[in-house]
């Protein structure tokens, strides 16, 4: 009477397994890996701080995007790390976007403008005037009907002067006279040459003898 006691139970527990198969096979496992967002490992700019008419540098680095752009007209579809340079002629703050199907990140970088300082050349100081050349030639002459010679050449070159006169009459910087004084005796010419800087003169005789 055992024997087919036994032969039940068996029976039973086999139809139990083979109703129930996740008792005994391993379900699957899924191995589809998600994807993952993107990540700007960095984004600057060198230097962050130019005057008008220079450039500077932008930087970047980004990881597990299909898509990267910076807006100011830098540029789309860039490469995973690269630099640009930028000229911006104001202060301008610079977007880089990366993106993937699973997400996107921003990040953003500045860099600022000075203007450029005007630059002016210094007037260089007047020059106080100079009397470069005053001379007579002879100094010596005579009266006729003496010996001759009868007449003399004053000659006179001055540099940085905004008034020149001899004797008190008005000449230019430079320029030559005839001298044939008719008294006897010593005759003297003075120079004087003036600016804003100050008055300089100089002095020479012609002696008249018969």
């Amino acid at each position: 009477m055992k024997k087919p006691l036994l032969f039940a139970s068996l029976i039973l527990i086999i139809s139990v397994l083979a109703l129930s198969p996740t008792a005994c096979w391993p379900t699957s496992t899924d191995t589809t890996t998600e994807a993952e967002a993107p990540t700007i490992v960095a984004f600057s700019a060198s230097p962050t701080e130019i005057t008008e008419g220079e450039s500077a540098t932008l930087i970047w680095n980004v990881t597990e995007a299909t898509s990267i752009q910076i807006d100011q007209n830098v540029g789309t579809g860039l490469a995973a790390a690269g630099t640009m340079s930028v000229s911006p002629t104001s202060s301008t703050t610079y977007t880089l976007t990366a993106s993937s199907s699973a997400g996107s990140a921003t990040q953003y970088v500045t860099v600022t403008v000075t203007e450029a300082e005007e630059t002016t050349t210094p007037t260089p100081p007047e020059l106080p005037p100079h009397i470069a050349v005053f001379d007579i030639s002879p100094n010596l002459i005579h009266k006729p009907p003496g010996p001759g010679p009868y007449s003399a050449t004053m000659h006179w070159d001055v540099q940085n002067a905004t008034s020149v006169t001899i004797n008190g009459m008005s000449e230019p910087q430079s320029g030559s006279r005839t001298l044939s004084p008719a008294s006897l005796g010593n005759h003297t010419y003075t120079l004087k040459a003036t600016n804003a800087n100050g008055t300089v003169t100089k002095t020479q005789v012609l002696k008249v003898t018969p």
